[in-house]
């Protein structure tokens, strides 16, 4: 506690009434001592700010006044003497009155209460505190106001989008419903209307893609389904190439032809890399033939490591990889409902003379070409293919032509799709063939349309090879058919790719 205020507090309560000084020591006594220091304070500062006019008790001068008389004891000063002490410990001025009895203590009047005065410090800070909380409340108010504002709206927004939406979902749906109403209905017509012919084409189009079977199964039961297909298949051969009918190395047989016929090659050839291109089209489609007078440059690509997660390479890429100039797609790969990323091989895979898919005993389709570089075509074990000397193959199928014979077809032979074909003339030039199709510019081609154009060019031998969306043919960085598949490039595991022209097929070639 402050010593000075306790001093100036002691003194001021030794000069209360004895009731009163009673009273404040009795309400000091409930009280903490922090709580006691601010009410002595307080009562120092309450006798500061006031001058208390008190009647002081006059000295005691012995001898002065009689024993007897009431007033003796007291001095009497006289009316003109009027003095004021004022004590040091405390500012209490007392002034004495000599013109007044004294009074007794019990007979004082009451001090009337002084009031208080607020400074304007305090006032000012007082209304500066009233009005931030008066401002935090309006912000309170408001803050509520826009909050049940924006509620309000949102609650709007929320009901008109909402009736939007349901307006345009059932906008949508009453479209998706009259769509598929109305494709259901065209699917009917087509696969159970009146023309047999249409719906021989269609069936075996859908069956044939790796997802679109399910549009002939919504119409047709499976026993439908089969016998359509039976009635447009192309025969299965059971014999192979017989590879004493081919002559193979074009270059050496065009080095034997006569002048004209010469002329006619580099006609087709004219800048003499061993390579024609050819534009073939049908009634349903078009694509491009690229003939290879030189056999032993073509191989088949892959990819290094087999993975049924993992990814293929595209056709150019699989070029790129082996230096090559061109190529068409390859042989048969896990395609699970259209989406297969061309990881994994079905069938055979043999490239530059090993195996690298399949088993020796097992038995495959297989197109491909022996190391004399004759195109084999036939079905076989994989260890017969390496006995006969194959170097390079894949498996699809069906076969088109074995050693000069057609393939017999039921019907249409198949449905209009993507078309890719690998062939053979007896003068041992390859025939590479890449259909469009599912296209408006190309539906595409079936079985009999690939018949009939290798024959046109001469095939001795000829195999159908991967289709659909894998379509596909490079040559010399030029994208001759695209790929029907909606992504940009089909990834795939296997390819027939050209090699480069070597220096002594480019002199015979340029010679011829």
């Amino acid at each position: 506690m402050n010593q000075e205020n306790l001093t100036k507090f002691r003194t001021i309560v030794d000069g209360l009434e004895p009731s009163k000084r009673e009273a404040v020591l009795a309400r000091m006594k409930g009280m903490s001592k922090e709580e006691a220091m601010v009410f002595v304070d307080r009562m120092v500062k309450a006798s500061e700010q006031r001058k208390i006019e008190i009647t002081a008790r006059p000295k005691v001068l012995a001898g002065n006044m009689p024993a007897e008389t009431p007033s003796a004891n007291y001095y009497q000063p006289r009316r003109s003497e009027t003095y004021t002490e004022v004590y040091e410990d405390s500012d209490i001025e007392i002034v004495k009155n000599p013109g007044r009895r004294a009074v007794p203590q019990n007979s004082r009047p009451q001090q009337r209460p002084v009031k208080k005065v607020e400074s304007a410090v305090a006032r000012a800070g007082r209304e500066q505190v009233a009005n931030r909380i008066a401002q935090r409340e309006r912000a309170t108010i408001e803050a509520q106001q826009r909050k049940e504002r924006n509620g309000i709206i949102v609650k709007k927004f929320l009901k008109v989008t909402g009736k939007f939406a349901l307006r345009t979902m059932a906008v949508v749906l009453s479209t998706l419903i009259v769509f598929l109403a109305g494709f259901y209905t065209f699917l009917g017509i087509i696969m159970k209307g009146p023309s047999t012919h249409l719906r021989d084409q269609f069936v075996p189009s859908v069956m044939e893609s790796s997802a679109g079977g399910v549009l002939a199964q919504w119409i047709l039961s499976d026993e439908e389904i089969e016998s359509i297909m039976n009635s447009n298949k192309t025969q299965v051969f059971s014999e192979i190439t017989d590879t004493t009918l081919v002559k193979a190395m074009a270059a050496e047989q065009n080095a034997k032809k006569d002048n004209a016929n010469a002329a006619a090659v580099n006609e087709l050839d004219p800048d003499g890399d061993g390579i024609e291109v050819h534009d073939v089209s049908g009634p349903m489609y078009h694509g491009k033939m690229l003939v290879v007078y030189d056999p032993s440059r073509i191989m088949v690509a892959t990819i290094d490591n087999y993975n049924h997660s993992g990814a293929g390479l595209t056709l150019k890429q699989l070029i790129d990889k082996y230096d090559g100039v061109g190529g068409i797609n390859g042989g048969k790969y896990e395609d699970t409902n259209g989406m297969g990323i061309g990881g994994w091989p079905e069938g055979i895979v043999i490239s530059e003379g090993k195996l690298r898919m399949g088993s020796k005993g097992g038995t495959y389709d297989v197109y491909g070409l022996t190391k004399d570089n004759v195109l084999v075509v036939g079905r076989m074990t994989a260890q017969k293919a390496l006995d006969i000397g194959v170097r390079d193959a894949v498996s699809f199928g069906p076969a088109l032509i074995v050693n000069g014979v057609a393939a017999k077809y039921n019907g249409s032979g198949g449905g209009l799709n993507p078309r890719t074909a690998i062939g053979q003339r007896e003068d041992g030039a390859i025939l590479l063939l890449v259909i469009e199709g599912r296209k408006t510019s190309s539906m595409g081609a079936t079985m009999a349309d690939l018949i009939k154009v290798m024959q046109d060019y001469g095939a001795v031998n000829a195999a159908n090879l991967d289709g659909g969306m894998s379509s596909a043919m490079w040559l010399y960085d030029d994208e001759l058919v695209s790929s029907s598949s909606i992504r940009v490039s089909r990834q795939m595991p296997t390819a027939f790719i050209i090699l480069p022209q070597s220096d002594k097929a480019a002199g015979q070639s340029s010679e011829g």
